[in-house]
């Protein structure tokens, strides 16, 4: 096809386009626009990350950075043909000075790394923050600490690698950094040595060329290199106590104290005085026995509202019976009509109906034919035929029933000879109501099988997961 008959064909292709010609133009100008604008932001974005800087170099990521791979495409392989490789770039190693002067930096600001404001070495009353490792210098920190003396009212006492208490409190400074200050008493002083190693990885200072790079491989191109010890003289303060505080933590020594040296007694004898304090005990009451007027409370002032929902339950369970009754009222009233039954004589059969199938077959009660019972017995007991129709509307007071019941009013009084058509009728639309109600009522009941159906899924769930998880452990 030449580009003759191609562009004929456009212009045809374009006159068939339904709508504005120029809106159409508009949106594609818009869209090639707006795909030119990101083309050239994706390509700024690109210029910005640049890898290759001039003189074929690299920029490595600084000390404790991550290593990255960087696309780049080489010629000189193959020919003149690119060649798409990936170049790894590790961060920046130290070299040995480095590595000394970091290590010296560090040494001199040890006490603001990892002691708070308040404290110093000579007085520590807090937690120590014993790093392991510190950024940015990418320096890892190996701990230790030796207690070697404890002070009790300015009086020195050495402590021996083999003495107990040695072990008690080396263990007052943990690896974490958190300081026991409860092992000390008020009037204790714990001085002690803690050591710090810093190491860092540095770069070999012998350079490979030529042939030796092949072999350079097989080694290790980083050493860990090792500060020479540093150490601190500290001195532990003991635990700044309210006076409150102080006796608690005293009666609670003094009862694990009598615990443990009195268990070949049948009894623990409790102390009467603590630093000078008579103090009492007396057995913790259980006052769970007022949970019961409590909850008795509780069912007295729900009762009324428990009745109220069974009376709300009760009055709709009433209203749905009635509005799903009244369709086949209805046709049953238009069947007796039509056999040439009076209205009164037809509400008659209709009751002795219902009555039999409640008596010798065991029907549920329906609450309609409860009160055409009601209504037969008024009429029976010489009240007013239209008194009496009166009041069954009022009863049921539902709007369905009201219209029947002025339909039977009007012909009663008037003698219409529609009655039977108007019943027609009204039967047509009562059993149409009936049916959305049906299809209400299914959807309801659908809803609430949810909630069983969602626990019975997690309990499947529970039963799945479990033999997993523990096989897992």
């Amino acid at each position: 096809m030449n580009p003759y008959t191609i562009k004929q064909e456009l212009k045809k292709l374009w006159f068939r386009i339904p709508g504005s010609k120029t809106e159409l133009l508009k949106k594609q100008i818009l869209i090639l626009i707006v795909s030119f604008l990101l083309a050239a932001l994706l390509f700024m974005q690109g210029t910005e990350q640049q890898f290759l800087l001039p003189g074929n170099q690299i920029q490595r990521e600084p000390i404790g950075g991550v290593e990255k791979k960087i696309p780049l495409n080489v010629t000189g392989i193959s020919g003149k043909k690119k060649e798409e490789i990936y170049v790894t770039v590790s961060p920046r190693l130290y070299s040995k000075e480095e590595a000394d002067k970091a290590f010296a930096k560090l040494q001199e600001k040890m006490e603001s790394l990892i002691l708070s404001e308040e404290d110093s070495f000579d007085g520590i009353s807090g937690n120590i923050q014993l790093k392991k490792i510190f950024s940015p210098e990418n320096i890892k920190a190996t701990w230790s600490f030796r207690p070697e003396s404890l002070w009790t009212n300015q009086k020195e006492t050495p402590l021996q690698d083999n003495d107990k208490s040695y072990t008690k409190y080396r263990d007052i400074l943990e690896d974490s950094g958190q300081v026991h200050h409860e092992y000390l008493e008020k009037n204790q002083i714990l001085t002690g040595t803690l050591e710090v190693v810093l190491s860092a990885n540095i770069h070999p200072e012998e350079e490979v060329e030529g042939d030796e790079i092949s072999s350079f491989f097989n080694e290790n191109n980083e050493i860990t290199y090792n500060s020479p010890t540093y150490s601190y003289a500290l001195r532990i303060l003991p635990l700044k106590l309210s006076e409150t505080e102080a006796l608690e933590m005293a009666l609670q020594n003094t009862l694990q104290y009598s615990n443990e040296h009195t268990r070949s007694r049948d009894k623990l004898l409790l102390p009467k005085e603590i630093m000078g304090h008579q103090i009492h005990f007396s057995e913790k009451k259980n006052f769970r026995y007022l949970l019961i007027p409590l909850l008795g409370l509780f069912a007295c002032f729900l009762l009324p509202l428990q009745a109220l929902e069974q009376q709300k339950t009760r009055q709709k369970t009433r209203l749905s019976s009635l509005t799903l009754d009244y369709a086949e009222l209805v046709s049953k009233l238009v069947v007796y009509l039509g056999a040439g039954l009076a209205i009164r004589n037809s509400f008659s059969e209709i009751a002795k109906h219902y009555n039999y199938l409640v008596k010798n077959c065991h029907q549920e009660s329906h609450p309609l034919y409860e009160e055409l019972n009601t209504l037969l017995n008024q009429l029976a007991s010489n009240v007013g035929e239209g008194e009496a129709y009166l009041n069954f509307s009022k009863r049921i007071a539902l709007k369905p029933y009201g219209k029947l019941i002025s339909l039977i009013e009007q012909n009663r009084k008037n003698g219409s000879k529609d009655l039977s058509r108007q019943l027609h009728m009204e039967m047509e639309e009562a059993f149409s109501v009936r049916k959305h109600m049906a299809k209400r009522l299914g959807e309801e009941a659908g809803t609430k099988l949810l909630l069983p159906l969602i626990l019975q899924l997690f309990v499947i769930m529970l039963m799945i997961l479990y033999p997993a998880m523990q096989s897992l452990h």
